[in-house]
């Protein structure tokens, strides 16, 4: 990298962090800092949500992955990232919304029990720690790699880098975040672009790379370039890509850092309207990234490190100016996702670890604090599981998210949208674990148990069908015994098209856990106004189809599934 590189890096990034950090401010109190005192227009929901979700490491490694697994990954970001975010902002998140939750273990706690609660605090963590680490290991491969930096200076780079971070987040809070993430998106996929359209034109486009990957191997073209085109040992494609669409699926469903931007909303339109900002974003955006992993095998056919793809293409076909750009977006992608995480796990710890079990009597003030000192502590575990990287990023998080974070998704779907008991949902989930971690188990053991129950691919499906199904018995059998469950266990937690979920939602759900009867979470809980359907009033012939999210929505949907099952097949 040139100094002139190095000064668009720098300047762009920190002048980003500066006006988070001096010109986006909160309002003070957790209301505020934890959910932006839902103020959040659609555009900055849908910029913010694409920008946490698209981290630096989905440039490293999801090139790193399409060079491995090929365009098979079209599946979950097309498709499994969208349908997550259509199905928590226009169902799942609705009943929180409406009573004033911040987080989604706490509506799992009303919903469950405390010990779902407790456990979707952990499940987060340990999974926003592994994204931490592959963000962490795809810097240091961008500053090692392309800026020829050494390994040592490129590694307090990276702790400088979360150091930034972290002064921002404490002093703006949820505002903060998603605004300087609103602008980190814009140079997010302006550096995807020209990297693309250099590597595009050198390849030779489209045809240009299927011949080049085919001198290399006849088989390549139709592995890589295929949706359907990877298939390993005993598993089918389509299994393949649905286990891919899941995978996001469940990124959305799950992750508080996504789900607080929604809860911050003004409105229940806002939110709408601000998944398919994201999704089409995030669309553009990450094509352009993935396609650098099939065309990146063209020049570099034999790689270890898979994820040194897009370092390595940067290298190669970039000149000055242009690759302090490209590496300018992905240090904002980093940004992006950092901050959002240090938000999102603070509030978990703060409401439902810290102000739930351990100091239960202290005022707003102690809790926001509580939260903003949290952040560099969470930003650290990151490091735990950087080690474990070198092997490919992507094929360690699709382990570890089949074992334990689809068991959660599971848990929050059947959740928000059925009436299983309150007494089943901890068994579900709690089956989910075991399966998913005795099948990572029997898989690094090489146990002689048959593909279909140990396949990384197959436990995504599983952990769908073993925790619904064990909810779904759990509250048979209980039905049978004690009669069916009284109304007052769903209203206000589970999903209503109907006004039914607002009305007396407050004094159904607030005083539900006696344990929170004059606390903290019990005032805020108390203190919340449920915001409006639409941000503005409705003209008398109804919204035009242009600005109707659900319409949009379903356009999406039909139009990315034809080019993933039918184009691109």
């Amino acid at each position: 990298m040139t100094a002139l590189d190095w000064v668009l890096v720098i300047g762009i990034n920190l002048a980003i962090v500066l006006y988070g950090a001096f010109f986006v401010k909160g309002k003070g109190g957790s209301f505020d800092w934890f959910l932006a005192s839902q103020s959040l227009p659609w555009w900055a929901i849908g910029l913010s949500a694409f920008g946490t979700a698209v981290d630096i490491g989905d440039y490293t490694a999801v090139a790193g992955g399409s060079y491995r697994f090929g365009l098979s990954q079209l599946a979950q970001w097309w498709l499994g990232i969208s349908v997550g975010w259509f199905l928590v902002s226009f169902f799942v998140i609705v009943p929180a919304y409406r009573s004033g939750v911040f987080t989604n273990a706490e509506w799992l706690e009303f919903r469950f029990g405390p010990l779902a609660r407790v456990l979707a605090v952990l499940i987060n963590t340990i999974s926003r720690a592994n994204v931490t680490g592959n963000m962490y290991f795809s810097m240091f491969l961008i500053l090692n790699v392309v800026a020829g930096v050494g390994d040592v200076v490129a590694w307090a780079v990276v702790v400088g880098v979360a150091a930034l971070t972290v002064l921002y987040i404490v002093t703006g809070g949820l505002r903060s975040d998603v605004i300087t993430d609103s602008i980190q998106a814009v140079v997010m996929i302006l550096s995807s672009l020209i990297l693309f359209a250099v590597v595009w034109n050198a390849v030779g486009g489209w045809s240009g790379a299927t011949q080049k990957l085919a001198a290399i191997d006849p088989a390549l073209p139709g592995q890589l370039l295929h949706v359907g085109g990877y298939s390993p040992g005993g598993v089918p494609p389509i299994v393949v890509v649905i286990s891919f669409v899941v995978t996001l699926t469940m990124y959305v469903t799950i992750n508080q850092y996504e789900w607080i931007r929604f809860l911050g909303a003004r409105s229940e339109w806002d939110m709408r309207m601000g998944a398919v900002l994201a999704s089409v974003a995030t669309a553009i955006c990450v094509f352009f990234n993935l396609l650098m992993g099939p065309f990146g095998r063209v020049d570099f056919p034999d790689l270890q490190v898979v994820d040194q793809v897009y370092p390595l293409l940067i290298n190669k076909y970039l000149g000055p100016g242009l690759v302090g750009l490209v590496v300018a977006g992905m240090m904002a992608a980093a940004f992006s996702t950092f901050d959002s995480i240090g938000v999102g796990i603070s509030s978990l710890w703060v409401r439902d670890i810290y102000a739930r079990f351990i100091n239960r009597t202290a005022d707003d003030a102690h809790y926001t604090l509580v939260g903003k000192l949290l952040v560099p502590l969470i930003l650290v575990l990151g490091f735990l599981f950087a080690p474990f990287l070198g092997g490919g990023m992507l094929a360690f998080y699709l382990r570890l998210a089949g074992a334990i974070q689809v068991p959660l998704m599971t848990t929050i779907l059947m959740g928000a949208l059925t009436t299983v008991r309150r007494e089943a949902g901890i068994w579900g989930l709690l089956a989910g674990l075991g399966y998913g971690l005795f099948a990572i188990v029997a898989d690094m053991q090489a146990w002689p148990i048959p593909t279909l129950i140990t396949s990384t691919w197959w436990a995504f499906i599983w952990n769908i069908i073993i925790p619904a199904g064990v909810m779904l018995a759990v509250s048979k059998v209980m039905d049978a015994q004690r009669g069916p469950a009284p109304e007052s266990d769903f209203v206000g937690l589970v999903y209503s098209r109907t006004l039914k979920v607002e009305e007396g939602t407050q004094s159904v759900i607030n005083r539900r856990l006696e344990a929170i009867g004059g606390t903290w979470l019990e005032k805020t809980l108390d203190e919340f106004r449920v915001r409006p359907r639409h941000p503005f009033p409705l003209p008398a012939g109804g919204l035009p189809l242009y600005l109707r999210p659900g319409v949009l929505a379903i356009i999406y949907l039909v139009v990315f599934s034809f080019l993933i099952f039918v184009v691109l097949w």
